[in-house]
């Protein structure tokens, strides 16, 4: 969401939560980006296309989940909802309405907010990061990392080539297995860490030293 906030300043983004409820408390398991379809106001206001909210419903629904809320971010102005956005949270009060603020192109904040049926009134929620699971999955994807390079050790040892294949082989099997594993913990934002930082820069660097 913050990477998203940024990239769309000075206008809006906007976006869905997908979770569970339990007992009044929304967890969210994925985040799903949408397009700012309001293109006259974008840069402070943002509006989700139907068919896409359609989509995402049925996507959440085959996982047995739910649309839990909303998120947009607020370009050059508080994470407080605005009169446009205490309008939609009257309107739509299952939901929750978290809100990025973005300071010259920096994320500032992030708050949440839902409608108190009680209160009649907009009242802020607390956020809690659950890291468990990301933590989970990156030392998966770790030791995924330690295994691919323990592999260049087996010409090291006194083994035949047969022994030497299957050992590589079973290497690069338990490596990819590690490296599944820990996406499936680590999530959207552990690929794409994966995918930007680890192994971008990696051959980045292979490549750099070829031409070198």
């Amino acid at each position: 969401m913050l990477k998203e906030a940024k990239t769309a300043y000075p206008h809006e983004c906007c976006g869905l939560l997908v979770g569970t409820i339990r007992d009044s408390e929304k967890t969210v398991h994925e985040v799903y980006p949408v397009e700012n379809k309001n293109k006259v106001r974008a840069a402070d206001r943002y509006e989700i296309d139907p068919i896409e909210f359609d989509r995402i419903d049925r996507e959440a629904t085959k996982k047995g989940w739910n649309i839990t809320g909303i998120y947009h971010s607020h370009p050059d102005h508080p994470a407080e909802p605005s009169a446009f956005d205490k309008e939609c949270a009257c309107v739509w009060t299952e939901y929750s309405y978290i809100i990025i603020s973005v300071k010259d192109g920096v994320d500032d904040e992030l708050r949440c907010w839902r409608f108190d049926s009680v209160k009649q009134d907009i009242e802020e929620v607390e956020v809690k990061i659950n890291r468990r699971d990301f933590i989970i999955g990156m030392s998966f994807i770790a030791f995924s990392f330690v295994v691919y390079f323990s592999l260049f050790l087996i010409p090291l040892f006194p083994l035949s080539k047969k022994s030497m294949v299957g050992a590589a082989t079973i290497g690069y099997l338990f490596n990819w297995c590690l490296t599944g594993i820990g996406v499936f913990f680590a999530g959207k934002e552990g690929y794409a860490l994966l995918m930007e930082k680890f192994l971008k820069g990696f051959f980045r660097k292979m490549i750099g030293k070829k031409e070198k």
